[in-house]
């Protein structure tokens, strides 16, 4: 049985999105049942599976051979692959987890929004496609993935079914054309040379050339897109600012798969490559500093949140690149786990911002920053929990977002002393945006009668605060238990190719 969890984590909630249409006929009750049975599944699936990781090894799934768990690829040159490995199967379980809460969250933030059931359909096809990019193993699943989360994102951005959505979603599908095309143009210039979509059999064959180098460039720009770096990060501040805070949360993990494809691809398939490495590592210095000096001069708190999390996006992706330049030197692998574990705490962090500044928007009905005050009044301990947030998404000791920063930090040292010059200034410049929000929007004399803010929403707000205080406490023993088997997992491309073609 737990052979198959790996193909149901993706197909249980595909059924749950066909189905909700008819299960809301039943009414609310129903609805919520059938939506809450489905997430308690993949859950449980996603624990088992990662379980069976950690004993078993490797699952690889064949979707179209004789039997599932056949792994010779004779006389099936195209077949859909699946593959589990102990940094995927990770990311999986963590990322059902946060998406399981964004459901209790909205259950009341959006109760009196109609068309419920389209936004739940929108929100298992996007669930679908993350964990279709965590676990594909193949390049043509990885574009019809691709395709799944751009639809149904777009989908989402359009939910509150105003001039502004409408426009913003047409927009993304744009932006996101032009993605789909650099993803397709790429995989056919690996496919055209090595007859094969199978990731493991081109790592395998893969000659290095210019046409795979070219190959590599479309794949990292249609990734890059999806994660809105800059260049590409222009659709993703529009897009939060329209977009119901619970899909902005499943819009943060879909980013965060798009960064894990990405080095997946370059350490599992293409290999260690220094100019690829120090070329992220370009993009990341300039998703730091971009977002945070955007964000300076935004009134709009989605908007702002927006950017933030485009600057802590690039330090994940600066330690991971530094990973790709030395994986074989400790301090290479060290900036890997620093990468990793920073996958977790911009989750939590910037998910915790977002949940509590949905829940504002929710009690005061206004989206300026600037036009509320004194909820610290009406709302102390919310107001504590965001600025615990602030601490840890700046990275102030000892918070797990500090546990994360100072390995990629200490790391990246070793490559450039300017490197980590540039990350704590970074850390510092997010510092002083979010203070500056939390003393408009929490100080002061209340403004307006806020109405009441509903128990669910500060439960999962709590849930929140209790991991990542957790994470705060134990950050070693988090960092060995999940974060260091995922990093070895991630640079042992032989060991990837193995285990999916022998």
């Amino acid at each position: 049985m737990a052979s198959h969890f790996i193909v149901l984590i993706i197909v249980i909630p595909l059924m749950g999105a066909f189905l909700m249409p008819l299960v809301n006929k039943f009414g609310r009750r129903i609805r919520n049942f059938w939506i809450v049975s489905v997430l308690v599944l993949i859950d449980i699936f996603s624990f088992f599976l990662y379980k069976s990781i950690f004993e078993k090894g490797t699952f690889v799934y064949h979707v179209g051979a004789k039997l599932p768990s056949l792994a010779s690829l004779k006389g099936f040159p195209v077949r859909i692959i699946l593959v589990g490995d102990v940094l995927s199967g990770f990311l999986v379980f963590i990322f059902l987890v946060i998406v399981s809460l964004t459901f209790f969250y909205s259950w009341k933030i959006l109760e009196k929004h109609s068309s419920l059931d389209i936004f739940y359909t929108l929100y298992f096809l996007l669930i679908a496609g993350i964990l279709g990019f965590l676990l594909v193993g193949d390049f043509f699943t990885l574009f019809v993935f691709y395709e799944i989360n751009s639809i149904a994102t777009a989908g989402l951005i359009a939910f509150f079914r105003n001039r502004e959505c409408f426009k913003s979603a047409f927009h993304y599908l744009a932006v996101f054309a032009v993605g789909s095309l650099f993803l397709l143009l790429g995989v056919g210039l690996l496919y055209g040379q090595y007859g094969s979509l199978n990731m493991a059999v081109i790592a395998n064959s893969l000659q290095f050339s210019f046409l795979d180098k070219a190959a590599l460039s479309l794949l990292a720009a249609a990734l890059l897109l999806k994660v809105g770096f800059p260049p590409f990060y222009f659709w993703k501040p529009e897009v939060y600012k329209v977009s119901p805070v619970p899909a902005i949360v499943l819009f943060i993990i879909s980013s965060v798969s798009a960064v894990y494809v990405l080095f997946r691809i370059a350490f599992d398939i293409f290999g260690p490559d220094i100019k690829f490495g120090w070329i992220l590592i370009t993009f990341s210095i300039l998703s730091i500093f971009v977002g945070v000096f955007l964000a300076l001069k935004e009134n709009n708190l989605k908007k702002i949140l927006a950017y933030l999390a485009i600057s802590e996006l690039g330090y994940i992706v600066l330690g991971i690149s530094a990973g790709l330049i030395k994986p074989n030197v400790d301090f290479g692998l060290k900036a890997i786990q620093g990468g990793l574990f920073h996958i977790v705490n911009d989750i939590l962090n910037v998910g915790l911002l977002f949940l509590i500044v949905g829940s504002i928007i929710y009690v005061s009905q206004a989206k300026d920053a600037f036009k509320i005050r004194g909820l610290a009044h009406r709302y102390p301990v919310l107001s504590g929990f965001f600025l615990l947030g602030i601490l840890a998404m700046s990275g102030m000791p000892p918070l797990n977002g500090f546990a994360s920063k100072i390995i990629i930090l200490e790391s990246v040292f070793h490559l450039s002393p300017v490197l980590s010059i540039v990350g704590i200034l970074g850390s510092i410049l997010i510092l002083a945006v979010l203070v500056k929000i939390f003393a408009s929007v929490f100080f002061g004399a209340p403004v307006e009668d806020y109405q009441p803010m509903p128990k669910s929403a500060i439960a999962v707000i709590s849930v929140f605060v209790i991991f990542i205080i957790l994470i705060s406490f134990f950050p070693k023993q988090f960092v060995n238990s999940f974060i260091n088997p995922a990093a070895e997992a991630l640079v042992g491309r032989q060991g990837y190719i193995n285990s999916v073609i022998y």
